[in-house]
């Protein structure tokens, strides 16, 4: 059934200073179905994915995930944690990577604190950084690694966990053209 928005609203603060970031969103994604969201900036885009995914709280309406409703005027999943570990992938405009991790171990954090075995992690590792084109650089550190390279690990790093929706704010803003090229059409 993939996503449903129904009434979507988010207002900052309160009174004579209150800001609406989302108005009234309705929207309707299918399973498989690729959307891009295109506005000026501070016109909601990065609100509304913070919001699909359970990161911040909105102000009113309602939103399901296949058939769970996750929020009706409220969250109605008790643990939203497990709800993005599992469910829900997120690319972030900033790379959110550990710096004292090589990109093996970045790409693998999300499955060692998952509890994934050993021998689960390094197949999955090596695949999923093969797939995003990054094979010759394990063993490098974020600082070592162009702003491109860098959104391609935290790319990977979510793509590991084969989410069922996956979120990308600005996903291809760091990558060189020929780089972004490839991404698109994988």
């Amino acid at each position: 059934r993939g996503i449903r928005i129904e009434g979507l609203k988010k207002r900052y603060g309160e009174g004579d200073t209150a800001v609406d970031a989302l108005k009234h969103v309705d929207m309707t994604v299918a399973p498989g179905e690729v959307v891009g969201l295109i506005g000026p900036s501070g016109s909601g885009k990065s609100t509304l994915l913070k919001c699909l995914g359970a990161i911040i709280e909105p102000t009113a309406g309602r939103m399901t995930l296949g058939e769970d409703v996750i929020y009706d005027d409220g969250w109605k999943i008790p643990d939203l944690r497990a709800l993005r570990r599992d469910r829900i992938g997120f690319v972030f405009q900033a790379f959110h990577l550990l710096p004292h991790l090589t990109v093996a171990q970045n790409v693998a954090f999300p499955l060692r604190m998952a509890g994934k075995s050993d021998h689960e992690v390094r197949a999955k590792v090596r695949e999923t950084i093969a797939q995003v084109k990054l094979d010759k650089l394990e063993q490098r550190f974020p600082h070592e690694l162009s702003g491109g390279m860098r959104k391609r690990v935290s790319l990977a790093q979510t793509l590991i966990l084969d989410p069922k929706l996956l979120l990308m704010d600005e996903p291809f803003s760091a990558l060189d053209v020929q780089t972004r090229s490839l991404m698109e059409n994988e």
